[in-house]
């Protein structure tokens, strides 16, 4: 597992919501049974703001739009997590830019 991994995710009854994971977690701290995940949804869930922001950023992903639900992150079980598809290291900046925005960082 490595940071900004990108997860299919494994769950029936939340995968058309919320179809990948991004595995956000530290790999400092691997020894963990969990690993925080953000749910990238389709950029046509937008909930309450109904646009992208440095909260929820959008990502294109096999052709489509996403917008990684920074508030809705969680942790899961490691043997819970879907397999990996990819890896988002190279959107490194609006990924912490969300994470700070939510944790108070500004």
């Amino acid at each position: 597992m490595a940071r900004f991994d990108l997860h299919d995710n494994p769950d029936d009854a939340t995968r058309r919501l919320a179809p990948y994971l991004l595995d956000v977690q530290s790999t400092h701290v691997g020894i963990l049974p969990t690993r925080i995940v953000i749910p990238l949804r389709p950029t046509s869930h937008l909930g309450f703001s109904g646009r992208p922001s440095d909260l929820l950023p959008v990502f294109e992903i096999s052709g489509e739009s996403y917008f990684l639900d920074t508030p809705a992150m969680s942790a899961v079980p490691l043997s819970a997590l879907g397999r990996r598809i990819d890896s988002l290291s190279d959107q490194r900046e609006p990924i912490l830019s969300a994470l700070d925005r939510i944790f108070g960082a500004y």
